[in-house]
């Protein structure tokens, strides 16, 4: 296998932000952030999936699925988020996920149209901006 004339810069560059996150976020029992692995699964694909696990200190099954090009969840944050349409005030059940910036989830729902769109904005504001 040949080595990419990059893998140096794209490993360094990687391995820096895997640190930096790690420094900020706990590391070990956190889920990377999606775009961290993808960043790992470029460099991956293009160097080997063993080598870039054991220098990147990543789970080589899942950098390899990633590498192989199984489906990625990346969800880019949303600057808005429009609730009209969800058919509040039906009486039926509406159910929203909210993700966070490291994976964790709420799960809400609101049965029946009881609750109004302001109180799911200011659940998903506080959701999205509590410190770790």
């Amino acid at each position: 296998m040949g080595h990419d004339k990059n893998w140096g810069k794209d490993l360094d560059t990687t391995r820096a932000a895997l640190a930096s996150w790690r420094r900020l976020h706990g590391g070990r029992g956190r889920p990377i952030p999606a775009a961290l692995w993808s960043d790992a699964a470029d460099v991956a694909r293009a160097n080997g999936v063993a080598k870039t696990a054991r220098a990147l200190r990543l789970n080589p099954r899942k950098l390899a699925k990633l590498a192989e090009g199984a489906p990625r969840s990346m969800v880019e944050p949303g600057g808005f988020v429009e609730l009209g349409g969800l058919g509040f005030g039906e009486p039926r059940t509406i159910a929203l996920e909210l993700v966070g910036r490291e994976g964790d989830r709420v799960r809400v729902e609101v049965v029946g149209g009881a609750g109004s769109a302001m109180e799911l904005v200011a659940l998903a504001r506080a959701f999205w901006s509590r410190s770790s």
